[in-house]
């Protein structure tokens, strides 16, 4: 008998996680990945927990698109000019980077300049898989291809995929539906470097200096820009206000040395005032 698609919801995959965690840290976890036998014991707690009727190649199936989320994260974290705050598990882009990059990658959208939810959890459970490449694949590969390979596996095995369910502005939303939408750009990488500037370097390592999580992004922030020089403040405060409404990029404007907050400005500014020709 065909079982019926599963609609995963968010605490449903944060239970699925923690209970795989918990097999990795007991180093039960093979080095080819999970038993079945526990794959039928998540299940099996899952089915208790949320009174559903999972089974332990759903569970195989859901755990692979958390594999590829992880996956699409360690490339992206690869970004030429892309910072890691390892507070947050945040990948951290300047604003003319983020933009220039999500213009032609949405998909990338929700893993740049927010926190990373389940990062600590993908990491244990596919951390070591992945570094060891055996799962590479092009960082402009689609978040979305394992639906096509989960097709065949469901003729052989009679389990249906997932769907996942997750919270937006209009309900929820299928992350199927999504991957209908999603295209690839096959040359978007050469467009990308394209808009890297040469000081792309100096700014991951700043970046990287990040804030300790206790201290509020804005603290100082204004009086550590109404002295960079060579710029009215007018100007300033323009950005001032844009860093207040991102908070992300308030942290790291936050831990730039001057020469590269000048750097930051000036690059707003022209892109917000491009008659000011004098920058």
């Amino acid at each position: 008998m065909e079982s019926k698609q599963v609609a995963w919801t968010p605490p449903m995959s944060a239970y699925m996680l923690a209970h795989l965690c918990g097999i990795v840290k007991s180093g039960t976890k093979t080095s080819t990945g999970f038993k079945q036998a526990h794959l039928n014991a998540c299940a099996k707690d899952l089915n208790e927990h949320f009174h559903l009727s999972l089974t332990g190649n759903q569970i195989r199936y859901h755990n692979r698109n958390w594999r590829r989320k992880f996956q699409k994260i360690l490339q992206l974290k690869n970004l030429s000019g892309a910072g890691w705050d390892e507070d947050h598990k945040m990948i951290v882009l300047d604003h003319e980077h983020y933009i220039n990059h999500v213009q032609s990658h949405k998909e990338d959208a929700p893993f740049l300049n927010k926190t990373i939810e389940h990062y600590d959890e993908m990491e244990a459970i596919h951390g070591a898989s992945l570094a060891t490449g055996q799962y590479a694949v092009g960082s402009n590969g689609p978040l979305a291809t394992e639906v096509t390979n989960l097709e065949e596996e469901v003729a052989n095995n009679g389990d249906a995929p997932d769907v996942e369910v997750t919270q937006s502005h209009n309900g929820c939303e299928s992350s199927a539906s999504k991957q209908k939408k999603a295209k690839t750009n096959s040359n978007a990488e050469e467009g990308l470097q394209a808009t890297l500037l040469a000081c792309s370097e100096r700014l991951a390592v700043a970046i990287e200096k990040t804030a300790s999580t206790n201290k509020n992004p804005l603290d100082g922030l204004w009086d550590g820009m109404k002295g960079l020089p060579d710029f009215g403040l007018d100007f300033l405060a323009h950005y001032y206000a844009y860093l207040v409404e991102n908070p992300n990029l308030a942290t790291a404007f936050q831990v730039l040395e001057d020469a590269q907050k000048m750097v930051w400005v000036a690059r707003y500014v022209k892109k917000t005032f491009p008659e000011a020709d004098d920058l």
